[in-house]
């Protein structure tokens, strides 16, 4: 019996980075470059976008696969929520003072 090989993407995913307040504040080529920006590793990137944790170090983070965002009007006022509708997914989130280390 032959082991199973692990699925590789082609093609990187593109991540949406929204703030602790749940608002779009960027978009990231991969995963690898939403692990570099936040400082974690791309392990951290992949459960909180496969919603294994619900964020990562405060930071929420999703695949953006079937929505599309409009730049640059969506910065700053597209909120989760919204998000996740449009997505089709229902996720655990945070108070936004829970998240908060100020």
């Amino acid at each position: 019996m032959k082991a199973k090989t692990p699925r590789v993407r082609r093609e990187p995913s593109r991540i949406a980075v929204f703030s602790p307040a749940m608002k779009l504040v960027g978009v990231c080529a991969s995963m690898t470059a939403a692990a570099q920006m936040l400082k974690v590793s791309t392990s951290a990137i992949h459960f909180a976008c496969n919603g294994k944790t619900p964020s990562c170090q405060g930071w929420y983070v999703r695949e953006l696969d079937n929505v599309i965002i409009e730049f640059p009007d969506d910065l700053g006022t597209l909120r989760l929520e919204d998000f996740d509708n449009l997505n089709g997914t229902k996720r655990t989130t945070y108070p936004d003072r829970g998240t908060r280390k100020i």
